[in-house]
């Protein structure tokens, strides 16, 4: 979904987001989504030190095009500002091959509007039509309800907990819970 095939959404707020695949030229504000989510939350694994550099974020961009990465953007309609982002990095070893690492996030004044399963939904459904993938896994910290709840109605499943897996800043631990959905009813 280019930038010529974006797809408005109005949410259960009344705003319009536009859903859209990254595209070249969009590093600097998805780089601006990534810092803003990164220092937002303690929910998400990216630590404010882990934070990509814009050239990072442009690598990826480029890397779309090749099939190498996948980046759904939203963005508000009103400040052009991207304001949510579901994305996959693909396995790339053989006996992995069919599986896509989702990542997904959205700003704190755009959640609990519906944007969060707008993308996800979207996602999943350009994972459906990616040749070779089967399977699409990611974790969440378990004290992360929300996105657990949206993740399950979705159809992910729970298939195991990484024990003390997250260390936060202030030294607690936190479980992380792995999730995985098949994309074919042949589990």
């Amino acid at each position: 979904m280019s930038r010529e095939s974006a797809q408005s959404i109005t949410l259960s707020d009344s705003r319009v987001v536009q859903l859209r695949s990254s595209a070249l030229g969009d590093g600097p504000a998805v780089h601006a989504y990534i810092c803003a989510l990164g220092l937002s939350t303690d929910n998400i694994l990216t630590h404010a030190e882990d934070l990509p550099s814009l050239k990072v974020v442009e690598d990826r961009i480029v890397n779309i095009a090749n099939g190498e990465f996948y980046s759904l953007v939203a963005v508000d309609t009103e400040s052009g500002d991207v304001i949510g982002n579901a994305s996959f990095t693909f396995k790339t070893r053989k006996k992995l091959s069919h599986i896509a690492d989702l990542g997904i996030g959205v700003l704190p004044d755009w959640q609990h509007v519906g944007l969060g399963s707008l993308l996800l939904n979207k996602a999943i459904d350009d994972m459906r039509m990616r040749p070779g993938i089967e399977r699409i896994e990611l974790t969440v910290l378990l004290k992360n309800v929300h996105a657990r709840q949206m993740y399950e109605k979705t159809g992910f499943i729970q298939e195991g907990i990484k024990r003390r897996s997250i260390k936060q800043p202030n030294g607690c631990y936190e479980d992380e819970i792995i999730m995985g959905l098949w994309l074919s009813n042949d589990e």
